[in-house]
């Protein structure tokens, strides 16, 4: 897409996180147009070989580490809007129905969608800090693994989106190696290793 518009977000995990960019054209409406679905994937402490999207088999939702993660605000601004689809897919089985939402409009009317989440923590209407905690990761919609769908436009224009640089440093350096790269803290990696 020529003259393609970015924008820079904060991070919306506090793990490392693995991404699948939406070409451009294939969606075409704002909100889903550029946008990138998000996974956490980890090293498994008793096997650090390489990284994974989930543990076992995958089959269960709550194989994956994405599933349940703490889901951050990408931008200041205003809770636009709050859907919540109550079905809960199974891994590899999408639902052909509208994903559970929330939109974030920032004071220059920039919207950032983040979609498939649960357990929402903030209402429609509220004000959010980038950094602050929304929701959580659920698999609904249509989806076949537990992501977050993001998104994000200005008007009917979609914006391609990269999560700054500095803030993932900022939040890694936070949260520490060990909980960034494995989900766990210093303490247990320790009990882990004893085993």
């Amino acid at each position: 897409m020529m003259g393609t518009e970015w924008l820079e977000l904060h991070p919306i995990f506090d793990r490392y996180a693995i991404y699948n960019d939406h070409y451009d054209g294939e969606l075409e409406y704002p909100g889903d147009a550029l946008g990138r679905d998000c996974m956490i994937g980890a090293f498994l402490p008793e096997d650090p070989g390489f990284i994974r999207l989930y543990k076992d088999s995958g089959k269960r939702n709550e194989d994956w580490f994405s599933f349940g993660a703490r889901v951050y605000a990408p931008i200041s601004g205003k809770i636009a809007s709050l859907y919540i689809n109550e079905v809960t897919n199974d891994p590899g089985i999408q639902n052909p129905s509208r994903a559970s939402t929330l939109s974030i409009q920032a004071s220059d009317n920039t919207v950032v969608i983040l979609g498939h989440i649960q357990d929402p923590v903030v209402s429609l209407g509220d004000t959010v800090e980038e950094g602050q905690l929304l929701a959580y990761v659920g698999n609904n919609g249509y989806a076949r693994n537990p992501h977050i769908h993001v998104g994000a436009f200005r008007g009917e224009t979609p914006l391609a989106i990269v999560f700054d640089p500095k803030k993932v440093a900022k939040v890694r350096n936070r949260v520490g190696e060990l909980h960034w790269l494995m989900g766990i803290s210093d303490e247990e990696y320790e009990k882990r290793k004893k085993k």
